[in-house]
């Protein structure tokens, strides 16, 4: 990913508030193209925090890792680059706050725009 689409999805992401439904209403106005390019970079973030020293903070489970890593990447780059920096403030848990994670929505705009899926997870 460059610099100005990492720029672009944190803009978007910001734009969103954590809320699904107007990351979706933004997202429908992307190409195919664009939304398996959003996706791709939503799961090229999360992936970096679904390793030590990030895991050692969370709960064992493989899905509370990867909703702690979607959640975290959802609260915005200010956020995201927090954590990066300092690992120890990985949240144990987001059990309760899975409502705002928007990891997947990209897929979903794609599947009902296009009929297909943006194959990436």
């Amino acid at each position: 990913m460059n610099s100005n689409e990492l720029k672009s999805f944190w803009s978007v992401i910001e734009q969103s508030q954590n809320n699904v439904n107007r990351l979706q209403t933004i997202l429908e106005n992307y190409t195919k193209e664009e939304l398996i390019k959003f996706q791709e970079i939503f799961v090229e973030l999360s992936a970096e925090l679904k390793d030590e020293p990030y895991i050692d903070y969370m709960e064992d489970s493989e899905d509370g890792i990867e909703d702690i890593a979607n959640w975290i990447v959802s609260k915005g780059e200010i956020f995201y680059n927090n954590i990066l920096n300092n690992p120890e403030k990985t949240p144990y848990s987001v059990e309760n706050l899975t409502d705002e994670i928007l990891y997947g929505i990209a897929d979903d705009v794609c599947f009902e725009k296009y009929g297909i899926t943006t194959r990436i997870w």
